[in-house]
């Protein structure tokens, strides 16, 4: 006699969380949904062989009966009910582990490359999607960034672009990239992490099943990766790094105005810094990051010059909003951390020498430093205004800085930065905080801020 498979639960039913259900009752699986929000199982209710569950909490005992858990990264595996969850033994993985399996399943010549940092991880998915795409390789982007990973998965694709976050990163299993990159690690999410060494730890899982012929990309201008460096180097592991700072041999880095693939015996100059489209040393790193990872993919060097000189930059990432009797006004958005912030501002002129940013920050507080942030606002910010959950902290941390101002609400700040900023110096939205005080998410408070923008006069 055949007993059915235990069903597989899914934990959350944001956008991996619904896209998960939907591809296990695809495929014929059985189905435990929960949400603590009602509303996001009715789409989910008329899926064959799905049970749906709402609650405050995860509940223990239908999701007990479950083979495998598939937790989306906004529930935390800390939650009692999870801790009780795992303790009995059920393996508790995520939408990119299931992915995975599926395409070494079906696909297995199918090649995955994986992003993760603190800063940067959506660009430079992007930029490697369009790389590889370029070079005519079947290519699907997603994970964290964009598309859920079980809304990727098609039997003709051959590489799969996913973007990461540490939250992702801690319900894997088996996942293995074939090109991994960390492009830096900065205080975040401490909010949900009870220290940098625990966020970082988290991070460098995207290492964790990497084997000799894989290759690891690295940032060297990053002290904090240094350990994943010497790490990958005594377990025989192939490490490109790069770099903005100096030459790293074998790696890819930015040296006298070039980009330079310096991973062969004679380095290749790739192109002009200057000509890069997105701006900002930042982005130059970005540029290096990607580019590794698309030469070591078998990316022509021309198909890599081609993007970085064409790419626009992502929308609510330095994104030009418009310019105003000589004032420039960016959407930066998604400068949802301090260190995200700091890149932003260290892509502009110094007060001294005529130029200066007119800075709108604030939101509700991931417990970041904002006090990192005063020695670049002392020299890049002529002013700042200030909203949000973290306003009064932000003050402190800007106390003999600039000068500071509050707003109400994104149109308050628009208008009065219109009033301060003066020709030459440009508008920033760089909130170093997450959103949720006031807005849906980052992508509201960023199409806020273009709309209060393109209504001044």
């Amino acid at each position: 006699m055949n007993h059915p498979s235990p069903p597989v639960g899914v934990i959350g039913l944001g956008r991996s969380g619904s896209a998960a259900v939907r591809f296990l009752a695809a495929r014929g699986c059985r189905v435990v949904a929960w949400d603590a929000n009602p509303s996001t199982l009715a789409p989910l209710a008329d899926l064959p062989g799905v049970t749906p569950l709402a609650g405050a909490t995860p509940p223990v005992e239908p999701l007990s009966a479950c083979g495998t858990l598939l937790l989306s990264p906004g529930v935390p595996r800390a939650l009692p009910e999870m801790r009780k969850l795992i303790a009995a033994g059920i393996p508790v993985v995520n939408d990119v582990e299931w992915l995975h399996a599926h395409v070494r399943a079906q696909r297995p010549e199918a090649r995955f490359l994986a992003i993760t940092g603190s800063n940067g991880k959506s660009t430079v998915t992007t930029l490697i999607g369009l790389m590889l795409q370029q070079q005519g390789i079947a290519t699907a982007v997603g994970g964290n960034l964009g598309m859920p990973a079980l809304s990727l998965w098609e039997a003709a694709i051959d590489a799969y672009v996913l973007e990461l976050s540490s939250f992702q990163l801690e319900s894997i299993a088996a996942f293995r990239a074939e090109v991994a990159i960390h492009l830096n690690l900065t205080p975040d999410h401490l909010d949900r992490y009870p220290d940098l060494a625990a966020y970082g730890a988290a991070k460098s899982r995207i290492f964790a099943n990497s084997r000799p012929g894989d290759r690891l990309v690295i940032n060297a201008d990053d002290a904090n990766l240094a350990a994943d460096i010497h790490r990958a180097d005594a377990m025989g592991l192939g490490v490109i790094p790069f770099s903005v700072e100096r030459v790293v041999p074998g790696g890819v880095y930015a040296s006298e105005g070039w980009l330079i693939d310096g991973r062969g015996p004679t380095p290749l100059p790739l192109l002009p810094l200057e000509t890069i489209g997105i701006r900002g040393i930042h982005n130059q790193a970005n540029a290096a990051a990607s580019a590794a990872a698309a030469l070591a993919s078998g990316v022509s060097p021309e198909a890599v010059v081609s993007v970085l000189q064409s790419f626009p930059g992502l929308t609510h990432r330095m994104e030009p909003v418009r310019t105003l009797d000589g004032v420039t006004y960016y959407n930066d958005s998604k400068g949802t951390n301090v260190g995200a912030t700091l890149m932003s501002l260290q892509s502009f002129p110094d007060v001294a020498s005529g130029g200066g940013v007119i800075l709108i920050a604030g939101g509700r507080d991931k417990k970041g430093a904002f006090a990192a942030l005063a020695p670049v606002a002392r020299r890049v910010v002529a002013e700042a205004i200030l909203i949000g959950e973290a306003a009064n902290d932000l003050a402190r941390a800007l106390t003999d800085g600039p000068n500071l101002h509050r707003a109400a609400s994104m149109v308050d700040a628009v208008r009065l930065a219109r009033k301060l900023a003066r020709p030459g110096q440009a508008v920033l939205l760089s909130p170093a905080c997450a959103s949720f005080d006031m807005f849906k998410n980052f992508e509201d408070r960023g199409d806020q801020f273009r709309e209060a923008v393109h209504e001044l006069v």
